[in-house]
């Protein structure tokens, strides 16, 4: 089975804001839209690769990423209106429309306060607990098993009651 990735730039995945081209406003970031841009951004240079246009619908975008088809809807009449996305419609089979979706530019971050990243763990070192481990000694870990007699008393009692129905339990040790 051969797997596909979607890369995210590291500087998205830290980025709150991003430049509006046509108003040059700071506009908010979300999570959802991220990974749509992510999404929309890899099919786009997937198709235009092999000299095609983009005609994914914005249901099969909403499906692959995960988000409604109204968070896509939203984010690209966004992207349309502030300069990043160009949307063609042709006709269809006579009366329906089908997109056509042209990325102008990658999207242009507003400036964030620098994210240092997180140094990654060394693979040699070895992990050691900030604890001391609790040693069971070897008598309470290897027990043998303890067979307890019925008390004499009840079974006195159910002599005289005459109750001889009963099972005798025989108490074998397991190991």
């Amino acid at each position: 089975m051969t797997e596909s990735f979607c890369k995210m730039p590291r500087p998205l995945m830290a980025a709150t804001q991003w430049v509006s081209l046509t108003t040059g406003e700071h506009l908010a970031l979300s999570g959802q839209d991220k990974i749509l841009w992510a999404w929309m951004k890899d099919r786009y240079d997937f198709f235009t690769s092999q000299h095609k246009n983009w005609f994914d619908n914005q249901d099969d975008i909403a499906k692959y990423t995960g988000c409604s088809v109204s968070t896509v809807k939203r984010f690209i009449q966004l992207l349309n209106k502030h300069g990043y996305l160009k949307k063609t419609q042709r006709r269809v089979h006579g009366f329906a429309y089908s997109n056509s979706y042209t990325i102008v530019q990658d999207l242009v971050l507003a400036s964030v306060e620098k994210v240092t990243p997180l140094p990654l763990p060394l693979v040699q070192e070895e992990r050691t607990p900030d604890y001391a481990p609790i040693i069971f000694p070897v008598a309470l870990t290897h027990a043998e098993p303890v067979a307890v007699s019925p008390e004499p008393v009840r079974l006195a009692a159910r002599e005289q009651a005459g109750w001889d129905d009963e099972p005798q339990w025989n108490i074998r040790s397991s190991g």
